[in-house]
């Protein structure tokens, strides 16, 4: 997967590996580790960190996205469409996995 850091709108980030991610911004990450910002007594904050196998993040809590400098983001989009088109195709023809008969 790709590594990559996402920050949510109610101040977590996480960063951890890319397993999936859909048409509506839902990510699947593996290796995670959170950060959470949060209001300490004094006027400073302290970061709380956990770490998780696994985690779902949906689309519309995402503020943000940090990709690492060495990804090459058009091969990445390129890939993606042609695995879209490559399934809708297999769709078109009939040709799904399942029970066969």
């Amino acid at each position: 997967g790709i590594d990559l850091i996402v920050e949510t709108k109610h101040g977590r980030s996480f960063k951890g590996s890319l397993i999936s991610a859909d048409q509506y911004m839902n990510l699947v990450l593996k290796r995670v580790d959170k950060n959470q910002q949060k209001e300490a007594t004094t006027a400073t904050t302290a970061d709380e960190q956990e770490a998780f196998d696994w985690v779902h993040i949906r689309g519309p809590t995402i503020r943000y996205i940090v990709f690492g400098a060495n990804i090459d983001i058009t091969g990445v989009i390129k890939a993606g469409k042609d695995r879209e088109r490559a399934a809708s195709d297999k769709y078109r023809r009939g040709i799904r996995k399942g029970p066969k008969k």
